[in-house]
């Protein structure tokens, strides 16, 4: 009899437990879900003594087709509110197979954040082959090289974008010399390197860093400046990162479960001051796939650039 009782007891825990999991699954997909159709703005500061007045850098990453209101009015309104300086897309904003409606629809989008500010576009590891005819790749697909530009980096050219890919532009915001860049490949030497490639790089990295502006860097990736023996060692103020979409499956007080740096990752979404660089890494606006965003809103990211 007391076997039988102990039986039941353990059943009906076992009840309550499959019933709270089910119960706190649902209330999740139900706030996920409210969350994912909105679009939140989340804000950042950052301090330097290059510069004197200040400036403000909107950062949108990782939209992958996505759309935020009926031609993605809602995105559009939220960059608005911010009032930027300057509006950075740091890569997988689209899709290497976009239809021609949904590259002309992206097209738009970037004419309509043009007319908030300029526009600063750097290649992300889904977009590569949506702007540029051929992409090379070495062992690890990292070491990458770009062929020349398609018809949909020409219409976006055309607008009034800029594309930033291993090259930079000397800009002035505020009486500010900034000099922005794009780098999509690894900042420093791996194991795939042969001694032509990592040299290529170097010395775009030293001609990059060769200068006494603020400068900021559009890298899509965060493993493309941090690497697991630790951050490279260019002397960049700024880096503008996405990519990591905060682990798409995040907690609550705890961040993402997982991204490309392993099992709950240190850089999954935020402000991270490095020991030669910050790094400021947006969570994203889109899922994975077909993984929803789970208490992971989608997110666009202010960043206050103000003298030290």
């Amino acid at each position: 009899m007391k076997r039988q009782k102990k039986k039941g007891a353990v059943l009906r825990a076992t009840a309550i437990f499959v019933a709270c999991a089910v119960a706190a699954f649902v209330i999740a997909g139900l706030i996920s879900l409210t969350w994912n159709s909105r679009v939140f703005t989340v804000r950042y500061e950052v301090a330097s003594d290059k510069i004197s007045e200040g400036f403000r850098v909107l950062l949108i990453s990782d939209l992958h087709l996505r759309e935020f209101g009926e031609n993605n009015s809602l995105l559009v309104a939220r960059a608005a509110e911010a009032k930027p300086d300057i509006i950075c897309l740091a890569g997988d904003m689209i899709e290497s197979y976009a239809t021609c409606e949904q590259e002309d629809a992206f097209v738009d989008l970037v004419r309509r954040l043009l007319e908030i500010a300029p526009v600063y576009i750097g290649t992300g590891n889904h977009d590569a082959l949506a702007y540029y005819t051929w992409v090379t790749r070495g062992a690890g697909a990292e070491l990458m090289g770009f062929g020349d530009g398609t018809e949909l980096k020409q219409k976006l050219e055309d607008a009034g974008a800029v594309f930033l890919e291993k090259s930079y532009e000397e800009i002035e915001i505020n009486g500010c010399a900034v000099r922005i860049g794009g780098y999509y490949p690894f900042a420093y030497r791996n194991e795939y390197d042969s001694d032509e490639s990592w040299n290529d790089r170097r010395a775009f990295l030293e001609d990059y860093c060769d200068t006494d502006s603020f400068k900021l860097m559009i890298s899509h990736r965060p493993e493309g400046f941090i690497s697991k023996d630790g951050p490279a060692e260019w002397n960049v103020d700024l880096v503008l990162s996405g990519h990591t979409h905060n682990g798409v499956v995040a907690l609550p007080l705890i961040g993402a479960i997982w991204t490309n740096e392993g099992v709950f990752p240190r850089h999954d979404r935020g402000l991270f001051h490095e020991e030669y660089f910050d790094m400021v890494i947006c969570g994203g606006l889109d899922g994975h796939g077909n993984i929803p965003r789970v208490f992971n809103p989608p997110e666009i990211v202010v960043v206050d650039v103000k003298p030290q």
